[in-house]
C-alpha cells in the first residue's frame, strides 16, 4: 500500500507539468485536438494498467493518466468556451458539471460492485472499462465534428502575458482557496470523521453519495437561480456558505458521540454541497470570459493548475493540521475562502465587464 501510494503521488507531481503544456498546445492548435489527446492517453494507459507488475511501470502508467487528467480540464473548458458564448456557454458548463458528477456516482457504484463480485480480477475489469469509456469519448468527439471557430486567432503570446495580468492572477489566487475547500469531502473528512470524531468509516460513503447526487441534481436549478447574478458576487456568496460549512464541521466535534455527531456531519456536508453548487459554473465562466481568445488555453491552464496544486499538497497539509489541532484546519480554510470572497468583490470592477456580468 505504501509503495502504491508513493507511486501515485509521484505521478501526480509529474502531472503538474501537464496543465502549462496543455495551455500552449491548445493555443497553438485547438482545444478539440488536445481534448481528444487526453482521452487517447488515458484509454491507452488504463488498457495496460492490468499488466503493471512493478514500481517503475506503476509510475509510468499512473503518470500518463495524471497527465491526461490534468490536461483535460483546460482543454475541456476552452473547447466549451469556443463553442458558445453568454448564457449558452454557462448552460454548457452546467451540463458538463452535471454529467461529470453523475458519472462519478455511477462509476463509483459500478467499480465497487465489480470489485466485490470479482475480487482481484475486478480491478483489471475496472481498468479495461475505463479504457473503453475513454475510447468511446474519443469517438464521440470525432463524430461530432464540432471544431473551434476557424476565425479564432492563434497564439502570439506567452505565459509572461498571463502572469502580467494582475487581476487574473488575483482571481487564480482566490480560486486556490476554493479548490482547497472542494477537497474537504474526499481528503479531509475521512481523517477528521474517523480519527477525531470516532464515527464509522461506512458513514463516509453515505456522505459522499449524498454530495454526488445533490451536486448532479442541483447544477441546473442553481444555474437558473444564478442567471441574473454577477459571477464574482455568486462566487463570493459561495465562499460565505463554505465558511459556514467549515464552522459546522468544527462544531460537530462539540456534539455528543453517536447520532448527534452523525447528524452534525450530515448538516455540514449539506451546507458544503450548497457552496460547491454555487461556485462551480460561475468560476469556470468567469475565467473563460476573462481570458483573451488568443491565449485562452494558457489562461485556463493556469486557472486549472489550482486543482493540481491542491491535489498534491492538500493531503499532507490537511493531515498535519488535523494531527495537531483539528480546529486549525477549519479555521484556516474558512479564513482563506473568506479572504477569497472579499477579493472577488473587489475584482468585480477590474475584470472585463462582459466576464463579470450575468450572461442573460
Amino acid at each position: 500500500m505504501t509503495t502504491v501510494g508513493l507511486g501515485v503521488t509521484v505521478a501526480a507531481i509529474v502531472g503538474l507539468a501537464a496543465n502549462p503544456v496543455a495551455g500552449i498546445l491548445i493555443d497553438r492548435f485547438d482545444a478539440r485536438r488536445v481534448l481528444m489527446a487526453t482521452y487517447v492517453l488515458r484509454a491507452a494507459a488504463f488498457a495496460v494498467y492490468p499488466l503493471v507488475d512493478g514500481f517503475v511501470a506503476l509510475i509510468i502508467v499512473a503518470a500518463v493518466i495524471a497527465v491526461g487528467d490534468r490536461a483535460y480540464y483546460p482543454a475541456s473548458g476552452t473547447y466549451v468556451s469556443a463553442l458558445a458564448e453568454g448564457e449558452l456557454r454557462d448552460r454548457l458548463y452546467t451540463l458538463v458539471a452535471t454529467a461529470r458528477n453523475v458519472a462519478f456516482g455511477v462509476g463509483g457504484l459500478l467499480s465497487a460492485g465489480v470489485v466485490s463480485l470479482a475480487g482481484a480480477t475486478g480491478f483489471a475489469a475496472v481498468a479495461v472499462m475505463n479504457a473503453a469509456s475513454f475510447a468511446l469519448a474519443t469517438a464521440c468527439l470525432v463524430l461530432s465534428g464540432r471544431r473551434a471557430p476557424a476565425s479564432q486567432p492563434r497564439s502570439v503570446g506567452s505565459y509572461r502575458q498571463v502572469f502580467a495580468d494582475r487581476p487574473f492572477v488575483t482571481l487564480v489566487a482566490a480560486e486556490q482557496a476554493y479548490t482547497l475547500v472542494h477537497l474537504i469531502l474526499p481528503v479531509a473528512l475521512p481523517v477528521y470523521a474517523v480519527t477525531v470524531l470516532g464515527v464509522s468509516p461506512a458513514l463516509l460513503g453515505v456522505l459522499y453519495a449524498i454530495n454526488t447526487v445533490l451536486v448532479a441534481a442541483g447544477q441546473l436549478p442553481v444555474r437558473r437561480w444564478q442567471r441574473h447574478a454577477r459571477r464574482t458576487h455568486a462566487m463570493a456568496l459561495s465562499g460565505l456558505i463554505m465558511m459556514l460549512a467549515c464552522a459546522a464541521y468544527a462544531a460537530t466535534a462539540l456534539l455528543p458521540a453517536g447520532s448527534a455527531r452523525i447528524g452534525g456531519l450530515l448538516a455540514a456536508t449539506l451546507v458544503l454541497t450548497r457552496g460547491e453548487l454555487l461556485h462551480t459554473v460561475p468560476s469556470w465562466a468567469l475565467a473563460a470570459g476573462t481570458a483573451p481568445s488568443a491565449l485562452r488555453g494558457r489562461y485556463l491552464a493556469i486557472y486549472q493548475q489550482t486543482w493540481a496544486l491542491a491535489a498534491v499538497f492538500a493531503p499532507a497539509g490537511f493531515s498535519a493540521l488535523l494531527g495537531t489541532v483539528p480546529l486549525l484546519l477549519w479555521l484556516t480554510l474558512a479564513t482563506l475562502v473568506g479572504l477569497a470572497g472579499l477579493a472577488l468583490l473587489r475584482l468585480a470592477r477590474r475584470l472585463p465587464a462582459d466576464a463579470v456580468a450575468a450572461p442573460g
